[in-house]
């Protein structure tokens, strides 16, 4: 009987053929066909046949048909050759795939095989020799299996891991890498390297517990990472950890136990994240959000939680606290004669000198702006006036600029808690009221709050709330002031002046309520409606002229432009005879855009007059840039007349510098003969006051040519 030499590790299949070879070798004939077809033949998942000695198929069954595409007709006979490629073939690959099996007792491999329509599959290959007993050579026993499938999927999972090693490796901004159960690093990606330092080589095979300090490994804290990492499934935690040159960085470090799937430990996976950058910029972040980005000063938000610990401290010591609203005199001058950045470094340099000087229980922040607020908690007025004292050396010392040195000054409210006030936001309401009181003082830039200011403010909220049901009830009405001229005595225009009759009040002249009007924004539609108003007044009284005040407000928004145009249109005014007043203050608020505004009025055929001349901050400039056709002299100089011959050297200084610019100057509050006669000796050109009339409704058959003292 023949025997095969087999070495261990064959696969079933491959016992099961030579088992059949066994009955092959007691049977002759067609005896032995019958037991191949039926130990062999149904097998589908394998192919099973034989070779003879020169490699040519001796048999064939189900599986070899089914996967090289071959009936046993067409294949018997052949060379087993034409399953390999042309280029094993060439290279004589079929013939030393026999050799090496003769030699080893067996052939194994797998690799691309090929059916018969030259398509190709992964094929696991076993070849045994086969022998009589007397030694001689039978021929081969050979098994292939299609495992293109068990391929393509090893193919995907290899692709899988080496995808999944190039992501972790590609990761730099963590750490990750992999260290064994006792602590010794297995691997280490790019990350790992630009954290700590070390390089692959360097690393791996040395304990983790180099990244620990000194101490650290000494009190167990590696191996107690690892410990709670077993026993709690993770670890986690943030601290400091070393890098190879012995710098430390704040790291985020996380280390999870990895289990084969029998649960034995193969080691732990560890991220570790260099969280020091992040750490600063969010202490940056928290810095910005409680200060202010120009001047470094505490914002609004730091002061109002220091102030609240502030008063309960104190609230428990029977200290006081003094809230100091301080707003700067004068910056917004500074900012348009000097520009934005001018203004930015005066903020700065005025924010370090109060900061310089604090002391325990002071504070000093920027709330926005040019406003700034202190407290200071304090036990007696002494300290509370140095305080002040100090912030008003801070605030008045010439800032020396590299073209010129500006000296600010500042307007301060004080309220004290808990005298003026029994929680932080009534404090802080009452100090802006007595700021606002500061700056309306020309005596003292100090004011402490009295209770009366809120009666006061409280007015004054009542009136801008009136002011808008006023408008919507038609309360207000016009009364006109005739405007004379002085050589002729015959009037030359009116002026139209707003009253409003308030239900309760009376009749309240304008400076009980422009103000305020201004403020909450009523001074739009009230301005409108005085223009509207006059312009139709002017038509049905046949008024030669009508001059109109616009407030600062009207005359910053472009659409005031075709408001007015529109009002032309509708009242059928011819345009000479509107004339617009505006002044100083209104033209330098934002200087570009109110006289581009004021040249299209110009263009249209509407006079301009500048209002209150004398009073503002570059009157002589501001006639330089626009052609005025009158200048109003402010009440304020035709009153000082025949007082003082400072008085009457300013008035006939302007009176000379209209004439030098061929403008009319009208004066204003014009009262007794004195006053008249001086302006008829200096050429003043035209006059108004109540020498000659007081403001007054019109009424019909009123004259355009009344005669000074006939009105």
């Amino acid at each position: 009987m023949g025997r095969v030499v087999h070495e261990s590790g064959g696969t079933m299949f491959a016992q099961y053929e030579l088992n059949a070879v066994h009955e092959l070798e007691s049977d002759t004939g067609t005896n032995s066909e019958r037991v191949f077809a039926k130990l062999v033949q149904g097998i589908t998942d394998y192919a099973i046949y034989m070779l003879h000695p020169d490699g040519t198929v001796a048999n064939w069954n189900a599986g070899a048909e089914r996967f090289k595409q071959y009936t046993a007709a067409e294949i018997v006979g052949l060379h087993y050759r034409r399953f390999y490629s042309s280029q094993d073939q060439a290279a004589g690959i079929p013939e030393r795939n026999l050799q090496i099996a003769l030699e080893r007792g067996r052939f194994e491999d797998e690799g691309l095989r090929y059916r018969k329509d030259g398509s190709s599959f992964w094929a696991h290959v076993i070849i045994d020799p086969i022998f009589e007993d007397d030694g001689s050579l039978l021929g081969f026993a050979k098994i292939t299996r299609d495992k293109s499938e068990q391929r393509e999927l090893e193919m995907s999972r290899r692709l899988a891991e080496r995808r999944f090693r190039l992501l972790v490796d590609g990761i730099t901004d963590h750490a990750i890498y992999m260290i064994d159960p006792e602590g010794i690093v297995v691997n280490w990606n790019s990350g790992a390297e630009r954290v700590k330092g070390y390089k692959a080589q360097e690393i791996v095979g040395q304990s983790f517990a180099c990244f620990y300090s000194i101490d650290e490994q000494k009190t167990g804290a590696p191996a107690r990472c690892l410990e709670i990492a077993l026993q709690e499934g993770r670890f986690e935690e943030e601290g400091v950890r070393l890098r190879k040159d012995g710098s430390s960085f704040w790291a985020h470090v996380v280390i999870h136990p990895i289990y084969e799937e029998d649960g034995s430990l193969i080691g732990f996976a560890k991220i570790t994240r260099d969280r020091t950058e992040y750490n600063q910029n969010a202490e940056r972040i928290a810095y910005m959000a409680c200060h202010d980005a120009l001047t470094d000063l505490p914002n609004r938000r730091q002061f109002v939680d220091n102030l609240d610990v502030a008063l309960k401290r104190s609230d428990a010591k029977g200290n006081k606290v003094a809230l100091i609203n301080i707003d700067l005199d004068g910056f917004k001058a500074i900012n348009d004669t000097h520009g934005h950045a001018v203004g930015d470094t005066v903020l700065r340099a005025l924010s370090a000198r109060m900061s310089a000087g604090l002391r325990a229980g002071e504070m000093v922040a920027r709330f926005g702006g040019d406003e700034f607020v202190a407290y200071k908690v304090h036990h007696s007025p002494a300290q509370l006036t140095d305080f002040i004292e100090r912030l008003k050396l801070a605030l008045t010392r010439p800032v020396r600029l590299p073209h010129s040195d500006l000296t600010p000054g500042a307007s301060f409210g004080i309220a004290v808690w808990p005298d003026d006030a029994n929680d932080r936001d009534k404090l802080i309401n009452n100090a802006d009221l007595a700021m606002y009181r500061a700056k309306g003082s020309v005596e003292t830039g100090v004011c402490y709050y009295e209770a009366e200011m809120d009666e006061r403010a409280r007015r004054r909220r009542a009136l801008a709330s009136d002011l808008w049901t006023g408008l919507s009830e038609k309360q207000f009405v016009l009364h006109y002031q005739a405007q004379h001229s002085v050589s002729s005595g015959e009037i030359t225009g009116y002026e139209a002046l707003v009253r409003w009759n308030h239900p309760v009040l009376g009749m309240l002249a304008p400076a009980d309520f422009i103000p305020i009007a201004e403020e909450c924004g009523a001074i739009v539609p009230l301005g409108e409606w005085v223009l509207d108003r006059a312009c139709a007044d002017a038509v049905e009284y046949e008024l030669c002229k009508v001059a109109v005040n616009l407030s600062p407000l009207q005359l910053n928004n472009v659409s005031i432009v075709n408001k007015v145009h529109d009002v032309l249109i509708k009242s059928g005014l011819s345009p000479h005879r509107l004339e617009l007043e505006v002044t100083e203050t209104a033209v330098i608020a934002d200087r570009e855009r109110a006289l581009h505004i004021l040249r299209q009025f110009k263009n249209m055929g509407i006079r301009i007059a500048m209002d209150d001349f004398g009073t503002g901050h570059s009157s002589l400039e501001t006639l330089r840039s626009f052609p005025f056709d009158r200048i109003k002299l402010d009440r304020s100089f035709t009153s000082a007349l025949g007082k003082d011959r400072q008085s009457n050297a300013f008035v006939r200084a302007m009176l000379a510098l209209g004439s030098s610019l061929d403008i009319s100057v009208l004066a204003e509050g014009v009262e007794t003969a004195s006053q008249m006669d001086f302006l008829t000796a200096e050429g003043c050109s035209e006059v108004q006051g109540f020498m000659f009339s007081r403001p007054s409704l019109l009424v019909h058959g009123q004259s355009a040519s009344r005669k000074h003292g006939t009105s």
